[in-house]
């Protein structure tokens, strides 16, 4: 009734925000590993993010901050993704005969690749700089390779110590440097890349005597 001086009620009902176009963290570090994967780090701009990611750059700040944080966010989860992949295939494998393990581990490294071609070529790219998060993924993983390892050698009844460590880069070293030369440069099948880590890898394994990984643990006599 008019001029009762009672408001509507309705009127004071907030308006509902829209939440349409506004892209999850998730999507946002999908486009951007998907650009770094294509362009690199270095090239990689705000602008050609939020491009893929059908958004602004504002959006992309408001998520992230910066672009180096997001830069950083895309190799933390990337980096996180595969070191739990093959943390879990380590532990499935423990069962398995020394070959088997090894041949198990290769292959479920490079089934990955497959998967996540993308966050796989951020790892790899450069990834012999200390700080880039391909040796941050070779420091990850080569602890539990040289533990295994390390097992393997005392139940034969040829123990070995730092040797381990040694043998663990240069395992893990061929497949990752054929994924990357293979895979990402050259653009081979996977399956034949990863044939080829395999045949390498065993190779060492039986060629390797357990006296020259217990040397190395030896230090070099001093010169007088």
């Amino acid at each position: 009734m008019a001029g009762t001086g009672h408001p509507d009620r309705r009127a004071k009902a907030p308006a509902r925000r829209s939440t349409r176009n506004r892209p999850s963290d998730s999507v946002l570090l999908d486009a951007a590993c998907a650009v770094i994967a294509e362009v690199g780090v270095d090239r990689a701009t705000m602008d050609t993010i939020a491009q893929r990611a059908d958004t602004s750059r504002v959006t992309l700040y408001a998520h992230f901050g910066s672009r180096d944080a997001l830069v950083d966010a895309v190799i933390e989860r990337e980096l996180a993704a595969l070191t739990t992949w093959m943390f879990e295939i380590y532990d499935n494998g423990e069962t398995m005969s020394y070959g088997q393990r090894a041949r198990y581990s290769i292959e479920s490294l490079f089934d990955y690749a497959r998967r996540h071609p993308e966050g796989f070529r951020v790892l790899l790219d450069n990834r012999y700089d200390d700080s880039h998060p391909g040796r941050r993924l070779s420091a990850a993983l080569e602890p539990r390779i040289a533990e295994r390892l390390r097992a393997n050698y005392a139940e034969r009844g040829t123990p070995i110590d730092g040797g381990a460590d040694t043998l663990a880069t240069m395992l893990l070293g061929i497949s990752l440097d054929v994924a990357y030369r293979a895979v990402i440069l050259a653009g081979a099948d996977i399956s034949t890349a990863c044939d080829l880590a395999i045949t390498a890898s065993l190779a060492v394994l039986r060629a390797v005597d357990p006296e020259q990984l217990r040397a190395i643990d030896t230090p070099a006599p001093t010169t007088p």
